[in-house]
């Protein structure tokens, strides 16, 4: 398929979907089908140089708070309306190096925090997609693209993923550029990407990292499961899958070191977000929502001490986490990647809690579809890798996807 071709196709989901679901907060499609020719036309000369786009013909959604210089990036924020940036975001102008068409911009929470944009869940309408990176999710579940990048500084891109039934990764932290991304707090904020194939993960992780791709696994991964304070069915479902199809499960309780660092993530953000948005907090409040005011004055009333506290502690369960692999024998961990289905209601995105701790800890993490809830909502579950170990990671992935009973795309109704 050529990268018009794929354009399109993708244009004709877009018509069938966007009315409901609300994913785009730009598309301008004659711009996204002159980018397909000019990609064709690369890819032929390539071709005859036998050089062909690691990613050619891939269509791409960029959250809205990555920076493209051919489209608005407007943060999801009235503050920004009309934003033209001058330069692609280091992802962006990766990713079209490789091949790939940008087809518009996907709808994001307010400056990636917690005030939600329009995006419905496509399984649901009346239910949340999760976010901040909302649109991006709808946009891969519904089939409007076939990856889509979003950011997690929280649980951004592992709970949208579970709430729309698609695979939602997010590297180490620190291997994907975040050039051009808007920041929140830059010590947590990581550039992450939704899919519907885990190969179509690696292929990006590939293209962006320059790593090695992942090999498939030959054998059943070792899973360390990891539960929370919820007894979720589904992990419970999951983990039973797993060793039935040969995997070896064993059940893992956290050392004292990781106590309460999950709660101690939302000062670690407040803290840096109050910094990093300091112009937006001292000469545009008024404009900014009530949930984003409170996330500020927090950060403004958190001290340097309290925060170099929790910073050391961090660092001291980065440790921890290392030794806890090694001496543990296991590939992964599996837990909860939310606490459940997505909730009724477009006025929240849901509780990030199952996944602060491993932003906070810079570990990349995976959520994998494939399972049910109770009123017949997808749920995804959460797989966690060691620092710098994504590819065992996508291949973990992979295998335990092949296993559970498979991720349902969502109908129209």
């Amino acid at each position: 398929m050529t990268a018009r071709e794929a354009v399109d196709r993708a244009l004709a989901v877009v018509d069938e979907w966007e009315p409901s679901v609300h994913a785009w907060a730009h598309l301008d499609r004659a711009r996204a089908c002159a980018e397909a020719d000019a990609v064709d036309a690369r890819a032929n000369a390539r071709a005859r140089a036998h050089e062909p786009g690691a990613l050619h013909g891939l269509v791409v959604g960029v959250k809205d708070i990555v920076d493209t210089a051919d489209q608005p990036t407007e943060y999801g924020s009235p503050i920004y309306a009309g934003h033209q940036p001058r330069a692609d975001a280091g992802v962006v102008a990766q990713l079209r190096a490789a091949g790939a068409v940008v087809l518009g911009k996907t709808v994001t929470s307010e400056l990636a925090v917690y005030t939600p944009g329009p995006t419905a869940n496509p399984h649901r309408v009346t239910h949340t997609p999760g976010g901040s990176s909302s649109g991006s999710a709808a946009a891969v579940a519904t089939g409007m693209v076939d990856v889509a990048l979003g950011t997690q500084t929280a649980g951004s891109v592992i709970r949208p993923a579970s709430f729309c039934g698609v695979f939602g990764y997010k590297p180490t932290y620190g291997t994907v550029t975040t050039a051009g991304v808007k920041p929140v707090a830059p010590s947590l904020d990581t550039v992450g990407w939704f899919a519907r194939d885990p190969a179509l993960l690696d292929r990006v992780r590939v293209a962006l990292t320059g790593r090695a791709p992942a090999a498939p696994r030959s054998i059943a991964p070792r899973l360390a499961l990891v539960r929370v304070e919820l007894r979720l069915d589904t992990v419970e479902h999951a983990a039973r899958a797993a060793a039935e199809a040969g995997a070896i499960v064993t059940e893992l309780l956290l050392p004292a070191a990781f106590d309460g660092l999950g709660d101690d993530h939302t000062a670690v953000m407040a803290y840096e977000a109050v910094r990093s948005l300091a112009w937006e907090w001292t000469t545009q409040r008024e404009r900014l929502s009530p949930n984003l005011q409170r996330v500020l004055a927090t950060g403004e009333t958190t001290s340097a001490d309290d925060y170099d506290a929790i910073v050391r502690r961090a660092a001291s369960a980065r440790t921890a986490c290392d030794d806890l692999f090694a001496a543990g024998g296991f590939d992964v961990l599996l837990t909860a990647a939310a606490p459940g289905e997505a909730p009724e209601g477009l006025g929240s995105t849901g509780d990030p809690r199952f996944a602060r701790l491993w932003t906070l800890l810079g570990l990349p993490t995976v959520s994998v579809p494939g399972l049910t809830g109770p009123s017949g909502l997808p749920i995804g579950v959460q797989l966690v890798g060691r620092r710098g170990a994504d590819a065992e990671l996508l291949a973990c992935a992979a295998w335990l996807a092949d296993v559970l009973p498979g991720a349902k795309r969502p109908r129209r109704r």
